[in-house]
């Protein structure tokens, strides 16, 4: 009971509690946890933090990321969303790839197809996926990813982990290009 007792205290009474078992953890200077316990609000759309309760009782807070479920669309809703993504992205890298001086930089959309090509560092591919209702990336870092769009956050994500679309252009682009890249910036569907 002293486990049960412990994560109680850790977490606000408004907060619902869920018992896993742990078979490893990802940071490799962390001891092993024995049981995660994911604490999330009762209403269950936001989750908080993942609280991790070692052998020794030690716990560490893990941000958890936004939960997103892929959206029913009719085929024009989602030409409609899909093409304005593209197109968004397409005209912020134009912009990025006239103010920074990538050797190798060029992009090309058409068909809804995108390849993004960064010289040395590779070759990004965006496209679409009527039959699927995704957007695809092929990533030279990250490998191959396949979207699905939520209606109610207005993102593309990964069904696996949960990032967004816009998050790992960013995240992978920034690094190249040396400054901060927010493809999406005032992008609004």
């Amino acid at each position: 009971m002293s486990f049960m007792r412990s994560i109680r205290s850790a977490c606000s009474k408004r907060l619902i509690f869920q018992q896993q078992t742990a078979t490893r953890f990802l940071t490799t200077s962390t001891v092993v946890p024995k049981r995660v316990v994911t604490c999330s609000l009762s209403n269950n759309k936001t989750n908080l933090s993942r609280m991790f309760l070692t052998r020794r009782g030690l716990f560490t807070t893990v941000p958890m990321r936004q939960t997103y479920n892929a959206a029913s669309l009719t085929i024009d809703q989602y030409h409609q969303v899909s093409d304005e993504t593209l197109d968004h992205i397409d005209e912020t890298l134009e912009t990025i790839g006239e103010e920074v001086d990538l050797p190798g930089f060029d992009i090309e959309y058409a068909q809804g197809v995108m390849t993004i090509k960064l010289g040395e560092h590779g070759t990004y591919v965006l496209n679409k996926q009527p039959p699927n209702q995704q957007i695809w990336l092929s990533s030279p870092k990250s490998g191959p990813k396949r979207y699905d769009f939520d209606k109610e956050h207005k993102k593309w994500f990964y069904h696996r982990d949960n990032h967004t679309l816009d998050e790992l252009l960013n995240e992978e682009l920034s690094e190249i290009f040396g400054q901060p890249i927010d493809v999406l910036e005032g992008f609004d569907v």
